[in-house]
């Protein structure tokens, strides 16, 4: 099945193919491919294998965004129906409304970037959150106005704990 994906701000193409044995799947990304073992550790944690690396992360649907928790950072995802997108349908539809930026992991946010009233670009900067020993920057999921900053530099966050609001 063909995906559109927008990652920090740019369009990539893919298509995706289940494997027989459930678990395997072949992923095709311009000319290349690659083929994946991916396996469920626990509600929202996965196992994935290519090759001879593995990688674990968690994965959370935040409206029309999936946000992917890994040791090395956070990437915010949004999956685009190929339907909608071949039909002309804006890429971007699912970015409108209010957008609430949830904490992936506890940590401690060390840099908050943004106020109240600010006006953010999609993909900018807002805040930084400290998990795992790793710095994490957190982006604007969409262009908007800053509602209301929920947290301060210092204070430590807790799985799913609110943030920032834009709408």
């Amino acid at each position: 099945m063909r995906y559109v994906a927008i990652l920090d701000g740019v369009e990539h193409e893919f298509d995706v193919e289940q494997l027989n044995d459930g678990n395997g799947w072949r992923l095709r990304v311009g000319d290349h491919h690659f083929d994946i073992d991916v396996r469920r550790v626990g509600g929202a944690s996965f196992s994935m294998l290519i090759g001879t690396r593995s990688f674990d992360f968690e994965v959370q649907r935040i409206g029309d965004e999936i946000v992917i928790a890994s040791r090395t950072g956070i990437a915010r995802v949004a999956l685009i129906d190929p339907r909608r997108a071949a039909a002309g349908a804006s890429i971007h539809a699912g970015q409108r409304g209010r957008a609430e930026m949830r904490a992936m992991m506890p940590g401690r946010v060390v840099n908050v970037m943004v106020k109240a009233g600010d006006a953010v670009e999609a993909g900018a900067g807002v805040l930084v959150v400290e998990a795992m020993k790793m710095e994490n920057e957190l982006k604007a999921p969409k262009a908007g106005t800053v509602i209301e900053v929920k947290v301060a530099a210092g204070q430590t966050v807790e799985k799913n704990d609110l943030l920032v609001i834009i709408e």
